[in-house]
């Protein structure tokens, strides 16, 4: 039995979905509904808690369509320590803000569902299995392009045909290591590609998965 200590007894997935309808459009809706399918089934595999992975995933993209300008106001509300390209760059503030929110309007305390939410977007080094399992899960939802998420399914141990139909099968083993190290590198040329702003954790965390790997593999 996985400790659910933190999460009030009237939160459940069904709370938590009305409870972020009205904070998103229907594309994201739909996006965040994504999420939480693909976070319970790598939650099965990963052998972490499903209900804390779902609940997570219907939570994580809370603060999502909030401006920059207003998601920065509000983390220096909440008192988060901000670096200059989070303050130039409000848009990657939506997750840790999204965690304040959720534990301040649902008294959700609980850490691994607080931190996977926080650490959605940008991942963290040595994250915990619940937040891989969200990270992982944010990157590999339907909408997303075939030539993005169908290299991580494959470094995560699936076999692929026409992803977004659901046409994938498990076989194994299970590398959420390796898929996190490949949705970074795809991640960095993305933004290498379009001339977008690096945040610097996201080269720290490909090159944490980069060493744990090789370190693994010696």
């Amino acid at each position: 039995m996985s400790d659910r200590n933190g999460i009030p007894k009237n939160v459940t997935i069904e709370s938590a979905r009305e409870w972020v309808r009205p904070r998103v459009s229907q594309h994201r809706f739909n996006h965040v509904e994504g999420v939480a399918e693909v976070a319970g089934e790598l939650a099965d595999k990963a052998g972490c808690d499903k209900f804390m992975a779902e609940l997570a995933g219907w939570l994580h993209d809370a603060c999502k369509e909030t401006k920059d300008k207003q998601l920065v106001v509000e983390a220096k509300e909440f008192g988060i320590k901000l670096l200059p390209v989070e303050e130039a760059n409000g848009h990657l503030l939506h997750g840790p803000v999204a965690a304040k929110t959720v534990e301040r309007d649902l008294g959700i305390t609980n850490q691994l569902v607080l931190h996977a939410i926080s650490e959605h977007t940008l991942g963290a080094v040595d994250m915990t299995i619940m937040s891989q399992v969200l990270f992982l899960a944010d990157c590999l939802e339907a909408s997303r392009d075939d030539s993005f998420t169908a290299p991580i399914w494959t470094a995560l141990g699936y076999e692929v045909h026409h992803q977004k139909s659901k046409k994938r099968k498990f076989v194994g083993p299970l590398d959420l290591d390796a898929a996190i190290l490949v949705a970074c590198d795809l991640s960095l040329a993305y933004l290498l590609e379009d001339k977008k702003t690096i945040h610097p954790k996201t080269v720290d965390v490909r090159n944490w998965y980069l060493n744990k790997i090789k370190t693994r593999n010696r």
